[in-house]
This record gives C-alpha cells, structure tokens and sequence, in this order.
C-alpha cells in the first residue's frame, strides 16, 4: 500500500471523527491506552465507507479473489464494500461473507456461507486489531470451510510490532500504521496519574462498575 493510500485511509477517519486522542479508554482486552479508534463512526457515512472499501479494492486489484469475508460486527460493512469495489474492478462478481461469534466468543462462518467459501481464494478484511485475536479466528473458520487465505488486511494496525504475519500466522498486512500504545491496568500511566476513565468510548464503563463492586 502506498504511503498516499495509507494517508487516505487515516484522513476518512479523521473526518468521520472514528479517532480519538488524549483520553484513558478501556479496551475490549481489557488493556488501557491514551487514544480509541472507533469504526462505528465510520459505518453510518455511506460514502466514506465506500470510499474506504476501494482504497482496498485498489490495493488487491490485481490479486486473485473470489470472496471477501470479515468478522462481525466490524467487518461486515467493510467487508461488503470491498466486494462491490473489488468486483467492479476485476468485472466479475466478488461475494461478501462474514463470520460471527459463537457462544465461546469465537469467529465461526454460519448461514450456509461455507458452502460459497469450499475451495475458494479469500481475502480477510477488518476495521483495526489490538491483538489480532478476533480476525485470526475468523480467517481461521474461513479455512475449516475449505477457503484458502489470500490475505488478511486491516484498515489500520495500531501495534505492529504486536501485530503481523509472524504472530498471526497468516498473509497480514494494513492499509495504514497508527502506533498507539496499551498498557495493562498495573502498568498504565493514566491510571497511575489519576487521569479519569473515558465512560463514553470503549468499556471503561463496565470497568468501573466491576472495580466499584469489588473495592
């Protein structure tokens, strides 16, 4: 991905407001950080979600593709662009799948979608990763339905040197790096100076609420 595309992709959600800096969130890892990005601010923008999906229609244009495939929820918007773009560009159709999680919380492939997946190349698309926990798992169900992995790619890694092929396992890449450090709550900064828990982004309020019923 070219350093042009990769700044396109950060100034979408810049403009949408999905980035958030200088507060103290709680993460869905339970992990703390200084900043949040939030694809939910992108989704409702119709044409900057479009215009997202072809930014990775652009970078895979010339990759062979059947499917695209993204984990739920973040990924099935993304997921659907990509497709349209990708099959706009290559002029075939290019389907759109997703996996959603099971009652153990992992990424599955349900509604008869395996059946579209057997045999197929697939590309793995995702809003962003902390731990790469959530898209491995679902390229991983992709490939107990029979789908080969092209790739997966993310709109923005934020921990690379976390987060990459070598510790998913798989082809991973991203459109674009945005470097935001996490802490576990013994080791965080912010909380060691006292700097209030943003209630309103990620789940700082749950965190509260399971610190407060346990102090």
């Amino acid at each position: 991905m070219s350093n042009n595309s990769s700044k396109q992709a950060l100034d979408i959600l810049k403009e949408v407001g999905a980035i958030t800096t200088d507060s103290h969130i709680v993460l869905t890892t339970g992990r703390h950080t200084d900043a949040y990005l939030n694809l939910d601010m992108l989704m409702p923008h119709t044409e900057e979600s479009s215009e997202m999906g072809r930014l990775f229609a652009e970078k895979y244009r010339n990759v062979d593709i059947d499917i695209v495939a993204g984990p739920a929820v973040g990924g099935i918007i993304l997921s659907q662009w990509v497709a349209y773009h990708l099959s706009k560009l290559k002029g075939k159709e290019i389907l759109s799948v997703f996996a959603e999680k099971d009652l153990n919380k992992n990424q599955v492939i349900e509604r008869g979608f395996d059946k579209f997946i057997k045999g197929k190349k697939v590309l793995v698309v995702e809003d962003f990763t902390t731990t790469g926990g959530s898209v491995k798992s679902a390229a991983q169900s992709v490939q107990a339905a029979g789908g080969n992995i092209v790739e997966i790619c993310v709109i923005v890694n934020r921990e690379p040197d976390r987060v990459n092929s070598q510790t998913i396992g798989m082809p991973f890449t991203s459109l674009g790096v945005l470097k935001i450090d996490s802490w576990a709550e013994e080791e965080c900064p912010l909380c060691a100076k006292n700097i209030p828990i943003n209630t309103e982004l990620g789940h700082g309020k749950e965190f509260l609420a399971k610190k407060n019923k346990t102090s």
